[in-house]
């Protein structure tokens, strides 16, 4: 802060700034742009790039490429099995479907905060925060339904 800012604040808050106290100012350094303009793709790509290796993870990407496990799998009666029957294995599709849970509750906790940021827009507010809850609440039901039906204390 520089003496001017601080004699303006120093006014109205004599206790935190007083007269003995002198609060140096920092300068910055100046960007200046180079010659060279290297073409870089917009926010919303990176952004998008950012959220699919975060898909992959959640998915379990580094599980699928080490382990290779199969897409679906099926019972002794030729039955379609979604979930592996164990909690240490694990099939592609399932993997697919908790990371979109995971990433529907993620949307969820984002547009809680967004509803926050809206308080004055109290009908706004008010539609971000039911739909968030409803998220949230959806996609940890969901995902809790299935483990219990991996852990074998619900049946398919």
């Amino acid at each position: 802060m520089s003496d001017n800012l601080q004699l303006q604040v120093g006014k109205k808050i004599p206790w935190i700034f007083g007269s003995k106290m002198r609060i140096p100012k920092v300068n910055y350094p100046m960007y200046q742009d180079s010659k060279m303009n290297l073409p870089t793709p917009g926010r919303s790509f990176i952004l998008l790039v950012i959220y699919l290796v975060l898909f992959w993870l959640m998915m379990g990407g580094i599980y699928i490429s080490i382990r290779n496990p199969i897409p679906l799998g099926s019972s002794g009666q030729n039955n379609v099995l979604w979930l592996y029957p164990s909690t240490s294995e694990a099939f592609i599709i399932e993997s697919v479907v908790a990371a979109t849970l995971m990433f529907i509750g993620g949307a969820g906790f984002l547009m809680l905060y967004n509803s926050t940021k809206h308080a004055y827009n109290y009908s706004y507010s008010i539609k971000l925060l039911i739909i968030a809850i409803a998220a949230i609440a959806l996609s940890f039901g969901l995902l809790q339904y299935m483990i219990a039906v991996k852990s074998g204390d619900l049946q398919q």
